[in-house]
């Protein structure tokens, strides 16, 4: 029903995923598989391999120091931002909201917010902004989003402040352009944490909580080893063992029906391979569902939206593509 109202921006959005899909693989030596792989250099491949399944602050970093180096295939210089927006009275409850400068049309379209990682006491949405920046190159409106920290916020605040962002965006999104009906969440690690307690534990959320239209959950930490807790868990969760088990997504599934994206990095740490699985099979078994799921190829826990609005769509073209599969229905 959605269809006719964003025709437009889907002529354009799959106009640019068309270019850089099949223009890589034109110019590729099919020896050089890496670049086969939706356009990651193969200088990027061989170094987040070199790191292996291991993954800390100082690899985010240094994966970070990588990508840096990659040139994006879109203008920021063509984006307008409008930041510093506040859903909260907190200063880490805040927003920054980006449009192209050039809209093709006057239809409200889909909003994209992104929650960062960091452990759950670390972490600020400057390592997203390109993600908001692509999607709305695309005719989106990219929303990058900020939430409060462990250990002045507490289990379950995380998923509240993505609500609060929410239902911020579903009263504000069309002073930007947005539709305030169509909004998707995207997180990663931490984030897809927070996310996932929004999505899938609604009697947690403030009264009065807006609905989003789906959600984008990468590598997220949806439990966490009980036996042996880091300090950013045991910052968030408390130290009252007892209650770990009520606090994890895993396990306490209460709302199944929003669209939900999931992914894991192919040289991601286990804790969070094993976290999905045991999240999917909740989700399979327990309530009937089957979330979309993809590996991401060749890619790091971080990584993975730090390719967005590079040469390598293998992430951006799935989060594209569940987005207009949805709203299309």
């Amino acid at each position: 029903m959605h269809s006719t109202k964003f025709a437009g921006c889907v002529a354009v959005v799959y106009a640019v995923l068309h270019a850089s899909l099949t223009a890589a693989p034109a110019a590729a030596d099919p020896s050089d598989f890496d670049v086969l792989r939706h356009g990651m250099p193969s200088e990027v491949a061989a170094a987040l391999a070199a790191f292996g399944h291991e993954f800390d602050g100082a690899i985010a970093q240094q994966t970070a120091k990588i990508y840096a180096a990659v040139p994006h295939v879109y203008d920021a210089a063509a984006i307008e931002v409008v930041k510093d927006l506040a859903y909260g009275s907190d200063e880490r409850q805040h927003l920054d909201v980006h449009t192209a400068k050039q809209r093709n049309s006057g239809k409200l379209t889909p909003v994209l917010i992104v929650f960062h990682g960091g452990g759950l006491i670390n972490g600020n949405r400057n390592s997203t902004t390109n993600v908001a920046e692509y999607f709305a190159s695309l005719g989106y409106v990219g929303v990058n989003g900020s939430y409060r920290l462990a250990p002045q916020a507490t289990w379950p605040e995380g998923g509240r402040d993505v609500a609060r962002a929410v239902t911020w965006l579903h009263q504000h999104a069309p002073e930007y352009g947005g539709d305030p009906e169509r909004i998707f969440v995207i997180g990663i690690s931490t984030g897809a944490f927070h996310a996932a307690t929004f999505v899938f534990r609604p009697e947690l959320m403030p009264a009065g909580s807006a609905r989003p239209a789906g959600a984008i959950l990468i590598s997220g930490p949806y439990t966490f080893d009980f036996n042996a807790p880091s300090p950013g868990e045991l910052a968030y969760f408390g130290d009252d063992k007892a209650r770990w088990p009520e606090r994890v997504v895993t396990g306490n599934v209460t709302r199944t029906d929003i669209p939900v994206l999931m992914t894991t990095a192919q040289l991601d740490h286990a804790r969070y391979t094993r976290a999905f699985a045991m999240l999917f099979d909740e989700l399979v078994v327990v309530h009937g569902v089957v979330p979309r799921y993809f590996q991401s190829l060749g890619h790091n826990h971080s990584s993975q939206l730090l390719s967005v609005g590079t040469s390598d769509t293998s992430v951006s073209s799935q989060i594209v593509d569940f987005v207009e599969r949805t709203v299309s229905h």
